[in-house]
């Protein structure tokens, strides 16, 4: 049995009210150029697109378990407020 569907935002509730509508005209020839090329229809693209963000997005935030673990395990140390001396380091390296 499918699980009920989460409650929709107010964004949704809204998008939902009224019908898409893109309004510029290059967004909408890039569209069509893409359905037109796969052969699938405008609104698959779009979904397609959309999907893909998501993905993308949803990924990009999230660490592994393993590496969260390991930073809170060896913290970075707090910040001295001491400036580091350049010429000092560039010297280490026999970069005068």
């Amino acid at each position: 049995m499918n699980a009920p569907l989460p409650p929709l935002t107010r964004a949704e509730q809204q998008a939902l009210s009224a019908p898409f509508l893109v309004e510029d005209q290059d967004v909408v020839r890039k569209i069509a150029r893409l359905a037109d090329e796969r052969g699938t229809p405008m609104q698959e693209i779009v979904q397609l697109a959309i999907e893909d963000y998501l993905k993308r997005h949803e990924l990009r935030g999230r660490v592994s378990d393993k590496l969260q673990k390991f930073w809170d395990e060896h913290p970075l140390p707090l910040p001295t407020g001491l400036k580091a001396d350049k010429r000092f380091y560039d010297s280490l390296n026999d970069e005068l």
